[in-house]
């Protein structure tokens, strides 16, 4: 189970927006971000051996990985194309054989030079190819996708349903969880469902579609495709319900602050008493009959620029609980992806950070930190830690020449390394 929102430039602070994802997955399946480098051009995307009938651009992408998988939970390109995806459930079933949605993700931001692009790849793989596939770590669990994809100027909300598909442009604010948000406000749908649920005025037919649709009222493609039991136990609609309220209480000044509390949040669930409501929680803790909770995070924040370029700052915990984590910076700078932290490793398939992964997840199930999340003098340790590493990614972009005191790049990789190793002793 997964949350994941986007605010745009006019819900901001400063005119910047944000995209961020909590990937929730089996407690004991290990994540980590890595960047895969700039490619030659190709016809076919390679996702582990799986070759797809997406055209390879060659773009570098950071992602985030759990270890098992070719595939990926959330990522975003050089170009500033940001992709996470949800697990969904709907009455047109996903295939035990198909393509995971993770390796769907992954293939549009090789391929995608725009959110647009993301959202068109997507949408004609899925209904060309289908998906499912077998997404547990543990277990079997096949599901269908929904999909929130930005960029620097735009974001989409993409939800399928076997090999059908429906999208719509965010407008402010925007958030999805394990349940389908998409009713009467879509813009497109695949052409099966279009015909099922779409009505058209036969003297204002929409002029780039040779078939249309059908007469009649407009019905909800949410209605028309969820398998509404599944909810009782995802409780996607109060996770999603719950980032929505965090972000629309904040339109106009959302930043920093409102994004790492809005993935931090338990709702209801209390994480000193881990024995019930854990679905509820975007900051998802072990526990329950489904037993997931949040093993990675990760939110990105879009910078304005005049050289037409992609700017970003992109936050990712590489850790299990954002309650109990900090949040390292990379910086997208003119279609580079330049890590702060340079104590990782983002090679692919890193047994050093998916080790470190391990190693937070052996020091809560030691300490029985769950609770600390709420500890007033732990949380104060927290963000003291997190407001260092926000004030170096700020002079490192701000550049020596054009702000007192600004650090360079290399100035401002040891002042973060300094910083997360006093993080990761404090919790030995």
């Amino acid at each position: 189970m997964c949350d994941t929102m986007y605010a745009g430039a006019s819900a901001c602070a400063e005119g910047r927006s944000w995209f961020a994802k909590n990937s929730d997955r089996n407690p004991a399946e290990p994540q980590a971000l890595c960047i895969v480098g700039r490619r030659d051009p190709s016809s076919v995307v390679r996702v582990g051996e799986l070759e797809m009938p997406f055209r390879d651009s060659g773009l570098a992408f950071a992602l985030s990985k759990p270890s098992w998988m070719a595939g990926g939970e959330m990522g975003i390109n050089e170009r500033g194309v940001a992709i996470g995806n949800e697990a969904v459930f709907s009455r047109f079933k996903a295939a035990k054989d198909g393509v995971l949605g993770m390796a769907i993700l992954r293939a549009a931001l090789a391929s995608a030079a725009c959110a647009r692009d993301a959202v068109l790849a997507i949408c004609g793989y899925t209904e060309a190819e289908g998906q499912g596939g077998n997404g547990a770590y543990k277990g079997s669990l096949c599901y269908c996708n929904s999909y929130l994809v930005s960029d620097e100027r735009e974001a989409y909300v993409v939800e399928t349903a076997g090999r059908r598909w429906a999208w719509k442009q965010v407008e402010g604010i925007a958030a999805i969880s394990n349940a389908y948000s998409i009713e009467r406000d879509y813009k497109r749908l695949d052409a099966a469902t279009r015909k099922e649920i779409a009505p058209v005025n036969p003297r204002a037919a929409c002029s780039d579609e040779a078939d249309p649709g059908r007469h009649g009222e407009m019905e909800s493609w949410r209605d028309h495709v969820e398998d509404r039991l599944r909810l009782r136990f995802t409780k996607g609609d109060e996770r999603r319900a719950s980032n929505e309220a965090a972000l629309g209480a904040a339109r106009g000044s959302v930043g920093f602050g409102t994004v790492l509390s809005a993935l931090r949040s338990h709702g209801r669930f209390d994480p000193a008493r881990p024995r019930g409501r854990h679905m509820t929680s975007v900051c998802m803790h072990q526990g329950g009959l489904l037993n997931n909770a949040t093993t990675a995070s990760l939110a990105v924040e879009y910078r304005p620029a005049a050289d037409g370029a992609a700017h970003a700052v992109i936050w990712f915990t590489g850790t299990s609980y954002p309650c109990l984590s900090i949040y390292k910076p990379i910086l997208l700078h003119g279609g580079e992806l330049v890590p702060l932290w340079s104590d990782y490793d983002y090679a692919e398939g890193s047994e050093a950070s998916y080790a470190r992964w391990e190693a937070q997840r052996a020091w809560i199930a030691r300490s029985r930190a769950g609770g600390l999340g709420q500890d007033p003098e732990f949380k104060a340790r927290r963000d003291a830690i997190q407001a260092r590493l926000v004030a170096a990614a700020e002079a490192a972009l701000a550049g020596p020449a054009s702000a007192p005191g600004a650090l360079s790049i290399e100035a401002a990789r040891k002042a973060v390394n300094e910083a997360v190793r006093e993080w990761e002793g404090s919790l030995r």
